[in-house]
């Protein structure tokens, strides 16, 4: 009986040196953090109708939900920042980027591609973590290479202007009562030309829209991530659109219809500075 209980107490100690887990080498821990869509209370579905969106009340049907995400850290108790390193699936997430698609083929979402990701996967140092930080958008260093060569989840031209204005960091689209397709676009703008003697790239964006997200309270054994369409559509009338400006907002630094959902995005826009206070579209629970 002495010898089996030796036995059961060695194995354990057996395969922690088998997998490397010395005094010498961190304990790694995996991270798999759920992102919901929703709108308002509801699930975000493709296929579905929503009632009540926006200031008129106007009825939403889903055509597209797509965002980029990168940066992303879970931060300790102490407040220190430890970057996330993301799995490379050859898919979903690559060179520290990751693509959130919520968007299948049912209803009205046919334009773009069947699958679906709903998570963020990656690993970190074994840790006290309190909260999580990311940041929405493609990182200024990739932001203007060739998407044809960049690999998944970058290749997706759908989700790239051009190389001077770089890739769409989330693209939101849907029909309303008022509008057959109000698209919301963010981006960099106002991108200079690529510095003199090179062809492609930019000398710099004077707007960046890439909006940081601290979620202060956040369990990464219980908590989830919530992209809220409700909520950034709150103070915005979605049936009528800014005359001479595209169907929704594009990011463009002219287009009015851009302030609120801007501002529920945590981003600047115009003389409106951005406020992290006012930030509905994002959350944990």
């Amino acid at each position: 009986m002495r010898s089996v209980l030796r036995s059961r107490l060695l194995l354990p100690l057996a395969l922690m040196g088998a997998l490397g887990c010395g005094e010498d080498e961190p304990e790694v821990l995996t991270v798999d953090l759920p992102v919901v869509a929703r709108v308002g209370t509801e699930a975000f579905a493709c296929g579905k109708t929503y009632t009540n969106v926006g200031t008129t009340g106007t009825t939403y049907e889903p055509m597209d939900f797509r965002v980029y995400v990168h940066g992303v850290r879970l931060v300790t108790r102490d407040g220190q920042e430890v970057p996330v390193t993301l799995t490379e699936d050859g898919t979903w997430q690559h060179s520290g980027v990751a693509l959130l698609d919520f968007a299948n083929n049912d209803g009205l979402c046919k334009q773009y591609t069947e699958g679906m990701n709903t998570s963020l996967r990656g690993t970190v140092p074994q840790g006290d973590y309190t909260g999580l930080r990311f940041t929405v958008g493609v990182p200024e260093e990739l932001n203007h290479g060739d998407p044809t060569t960049l690999g998944a989840p970058m290749g997706d031209t759908s989700l790239h202007w051009n190389w001077q204005g770089g890739f769409v960091f989330a693209r939101i689209e849907g029909r309303t009562r008022g509008i057959p397709q109000h698209v919301l676009h963010v981006g960099s703008t106002a991108c200079a030309p690529p510095p003199e003697g090179q062809t492609q790239g930019t000398a710099g964006c004077a707007n960046n829209n890439r909006p940081e997200f601290h979620l202060d309270s956040f369990d990464v054994t219980k908590n989830k991530v919530v992209m809220d369409l409700g909520t950034l559509f709150a103070d915005s009338n979605l049936d009528a659109n800014a005359p001479s400006t595209s169907p929704g907002c594009m990011s463009s630094p002219n287009d009015a219809d851009c302030g609120p959902l801007f501002q529920r995005m945590g981003l600047a826009f115009g003389g409106q500075s951005a406020d992290p206070a006012v930030q509905t579209f994002i959350r944990a629970e």
